[in-house]
């Protein structure tokens, strides 16, 4: 279904990349995350979210998945309305342009994903379900 999508797209306005697998190394290439589903119910935990912010990197999202229990607008991350390309537009050209703001959501951002996802409770989580 992508594949097709992608066919109505001119092919310079888009670059396909295959999984990498090296995460940490491929949100150090972004000056800006966005992930922006269109409903609160197309994203299940939303680990991208708890990534972008561990690396680093101020972001952009729409409050889906587990968003809405830790994220928040403003302070490690910037929020946007599901679907609006011109409140994205506006959410990226806020982050470009706002030096301070920027780094105030990256600070936060990492500082709430050391106190909500600490790697050992993560750990401990997934050990307790694979020995059920």
């Amino acid at each position: 279904e992508i594949q097709q999508l992608l066919q109505q797209l001119p092919t310079e306005s888009y670059v396909e990349i295959p999984f990498e697998a090296d995460l940490a190394n491929l949100y150090q290439l972004f000056d800006i995350f966005l992930h922006t589903p269109i409903n609160a119910t197309l994203e299940a935990f939303g680990q991208t979210y708890v990534e972008a912010l561990a690396a680093g990197i101020p972001s952009i999202f729409t409050l889906s998945g587990v968003a809405p229990e830790f994220i928040v607008h403003e302070q490690n991350a910037l929020v946007v309305e599901y679907q609006s390309s011109q409140a994205i537009y506006e959410a990226i050209e806020k982050l470009l342009q706002n030096e301070l703001l920027r780094k105030k959501i990256v600070k936060q951002g990492q500082k709430d994903v050391q106190n909500l996802f600490p790697l050992h409770t993560m750990i401990q989580k997934l050990e307790k379900l694979y020995c059920q």
